[in-house]
């Protein structure tokens, strides 16, 4: 017979093997749990607020670095406290937890500079809503393309993921423009378009006017874009064909801004956005409790190099409620 101090041995290793086995299933279980919602380089509020959430003020792929040193972007001091940064955004963290109630993932990321030297950090936590961010410093490195490597880390297992890539250009002074900016609006509006799976190669206005009705645009679905399957009541905006202003790295130059101003004289503002391909953009416009009176949208384009803003239109629009 089997003496007890076998058989007690016997029933503690089989606890610790169930045990691990536990362990091994619940990290398991989470190992595919993790995808990635955001990454990208730019502006961003670093306030109080921080670490709770990414507020993302502006992104793009070309910074003019004597500019973002000037105006404290560099050291998170531009317009009180945005910081030129990258940033990356996963699940939040209690999505990814180990049998402890740790977080299995961590971060790390990767620059290359311009001259093919690189830089490596990590792995670090991610913060609570499965965000984190880093500042960006150019120090020397004024002219060139940057390039950031994101990677996920296991806790546990120190298994190591590639999951986002990040390029920009980084110039030293606004680069002039051309005579010719090779940006003219070629048409404005507001009204009814059809919006399929074909919105980003084609704009299919429906119907243009200057007068609608409110209650009618909202029991039909048209501020939905249900109207007669798939027409959407919106605001659009046509210009040249994007490979017409392209700058020396191939990249479209303009791009879109708006302005509404409701009939109450309120206003919001939204952009810079890329226009699509064939050179056209829209919005989609509900009317909320803006049941009566003029509406006013302004389009702008911005400079991705320069910054610089010009005024290319502006559509008014009347709103009544019932016919």
């Amino acid at each position: 017979m089997m003496n007890k101090n076998k058989l007690t041995m016997m029933i503690f290793g089989m606890r610790a093997l169930i045990a691990a086995l536990l362990v091994f299933i619940a990290v398991s279980a989470n190992a595919e749990e993790w995808k990635i919602k955001d990454s990208g380089v730019g502006l961003l509020i670093e306030d109080e607020n921080y670490d709770k959430q990414l507020k993302i003020v502006e992104r793009n792929n070309v910074w003019d670095a004597k500019e973002l040193y000037e105006n404290g972007a560099q050291a998170g001091k531009y317009r009180g406290n945005q910081l030129f940064a990258a940033w990356i955004q996963g699940p939040h963290t209690n999505e990814y937890l180990n049998s402890y109630g740790t977080p299995i993932w961590m971060y790390k990321y990767k620059i290359t500079y311009p001259d093919g030297k690189t830089f490596e950090s990590g792995p670090h936590g991610f913060y609570t809503p499965g965000h984190a961010y880093f500042g960006i410093k150019t120090g020397s490195y004024t002219n060139g393309t940057w390039k950031i490597d994101w990677y996920i880390q296991h806790r546990d297992t120190k298994e190591i993921r590639h999951v986002a890539s990040n390029e920009f250009k980084t110039t030293y002074g606004k680069q002039k423009l051309p005579a010719d900016s090779g940006w003219k609006t070629k048409d404005i509006g507001v009204g009814l378009l059809i919006e399929d799976e074909n919105y980003d190669k084609q704009l299919k206005i429906v119907e243009r006017n200057n007068v609608w009705d409110a209650k009618e645009l909202y029991e039909n679905g048209a501020q939905a874009g249900k109207y007669r399957g798939n027409q959407l009541f919106a605001a659009w905006i046509q210009g040249p064909h994007t490979n017409e202003y392209l700058n020396s790295y191939g990249t479209p130059i303009w791009m879109y801004k708006y302005k509404i101003t409701y009939p109450d004289g309120k206003t919001f503002e939204s952009g810079p956005h890329g226009f699509y391909t064939p050179g056209h953009a829209y919005f989609g416009i509900k009317t909320g409790s803006y049941t009566n009176g003029t509406w006013k949208i302004d389009w702008y384009i911005q400079h991705r190099d320069t910054k610089e803003i010009r005024h290319v239109g502006t559509s008014e629009f009347t709103t009544t409620y019932g016919k």
